[in-house]
């Protein structure tokens, strides 16, 4: 049985910490022999609701601070300027109040992977070697936001596309089938081992970029990021096995999707009583099947 916690109230960094607390045994346990890299989700330098909030990393450096004294790094390759969007977002304040290093993964090496091409074909992908090198326990901090190609964007996604070299990413996204099947297959090199989703605020409409704040009041955090994001979707009544890329990793064996086979800890679970307003586009992007 994995265990996902599930935190209700209206302080971030309270519901980030809250969440983290149940699983500290197991975080603890993992940082005895690797470097926490905690991964935002900063696609937008300019636009706040589109970005993990830096109380969201500060929840989690609260936690992670009691368990590992060493550096820990903050790492993002957003898809306009990441130095940028640390300044913007408040990110260059965490240097003084903690002991982390900010990482702009688009100034670091990549290495080549094989993915799926349109029509059955395989090419090739350049993803970070940075975030592929299993010495880092790669903590994803995501938020609830919904997305204009797979559904919803939450913990795997974020890990995942932030690997892809920016010359690539384009050609992941080239249709709704290819971008759903490339990210399963970017993850499994990429893999979250903690998953971090705020929904303290989170997105609907038209997102990733373009859409209407909603107000959740929630936080979830796992170490199986599959069930992270399964319950996630639960939250905003989101069928998991209609988000293209969360099928193909439960299909590959890479976590767990199934209601009964998730434990929660926290708070009582129950989805929203309004589903998340998804994007214009959500008929289409289920095509996939």
């Amino acid at each position: 049985m994995t265990r996902i916690a599930f935190i209700r109230g209206n302080d971030r960094r309270a519901n980030v910490r809250r969440a983290l607390v149940p699983l500290v045994g197991d975080i603890a346990r993992e940082l005895r022999f690797r470097q926490p890299l905690i991964k935002p989700n900063l696609v937008s330098s300019r636009l706040p609701l589109a970005a993990s909030h830096v109380d969201q990393v500060r929840g989690i450096l609260d936690i992670i601070s009691t368990v590992y004294a060493g550096k820990i790094l903050i790492a993002e390759a957003s898809c306009h300027d990441t130095l940028s969007a640390y300044r913007n977002f408040g990110y260059t304040a965490l240097i003084d109040e903690y002991n982390v290093e900010l990482v702009d993964l688009g100034g670091q090496e990549y290495r080549p992977v094989q993915v799926s091409g349109p029509g059955g074909t395989s090419r090739t992908l350049r993803i970070s070697r940075q975030l592929a090198d299993e010495r880092y326990y790669r903590i994803s901090a995501a938020k609830i936001k919904t997305h204009d190609t797979v559904v919803v964007s939450l913990s795997i996604k974020n890990m995942a596309m932030a690997a892809v070299h920016k010359g690539d990413r384009k050609a992941v996204h080239c249709s709704y089938g290819t971008a759903n099947r490339n990210i399963a297959e970017i993850a499994e090199h990429v893999w979250p081992d903690l998953a971090v989703i705020d929904g303290m605020v989170g997105m609907e409409g038209d997102g990733p970029t373009r859409g209407e704040p909603v107000s959740l009041g929630v936080a979830l955090a796992g170490t199986d990021a599959l069930a992270a994001d399964t319950m996630a979707c639960a939250f905003i009544g989101v069928d998991v096995h209609d988000v293209g890329y969360l099928h193909y990793c439960a299909q590959r064996g890479l976590g767990a999707a199934l209601r009964d086979q998730i434990e929660i800890a926290g708070d009582r679970f129950a989805p929203r009583e309004r589903p998340l307003r998804l994007h214009r586009t959500v008929r289409a992007q289920c095509a996939w099947k």
